[in-house]
């Protein structure tokens, strides 16, 4: 069973339209946020992981699907696992939900690469190590 890092976000209200819904892409801040902590859960200190020393960890790729609006002042329900683990990459997915209702699934590609080249580069151990036990078990999008 793979384990699901789960948290909670508030929308404030200058992340809205004048329709008062979320601003699209704000939703990518809120899944950027979750990483943040998620990554304290999955073992790492936050300079550790943001550190140049070793490598780099830039987002390749991002992508979301809106079933439902956010609306200023909700909190709604964040959960984060790896969708998938490759050798030089991982696909992080965000569901953001409000009383078991999918708001929003946001997936983002993280990609490893050698601060000296900016070339990919093999996942270090101990990131696959950390991001293994949540890792989805359906590896499904």
């Amino acid at each position: 069973m793979s384990v699901k890092f789960k948290t909670q976000t508030r929308i404030k209200f200058r992340d809205a339209d004048p329709a008062q819904i979320m601003y699209f892409a704000n939703v990518f801040s809120l899944a950027h946020d979750a990483f943040e902590e998620f990554i304290v859960s999955a073992g790492y200190r936050y300079a550790e992981w943001f550190s140049k020393n070793d490598h780099l960890i830039p987002i390749r790729h991002a992508e979301a699907d809106f079933k439902a609006p956010f609306v200023p002042g909700q909190t709604y329900d964040v959960t984060a696992v790896v969708a998938s683990l490759g050798t030089t990459s991982f696909k992080m997915k965000y569901d953001f939900t409000q009383n078991d209702r999918l708001h929003s699934t946001v997936y983002m590609v993280h990609t490893v690469l050698d601060p000296k080249t900016q070339q990919k580069m093999a996942l270090p151990e101990v990131m696959k190590k950390r991001l293994t036990p949540y890792v989805e078990e359906n590896h499904g999008n």
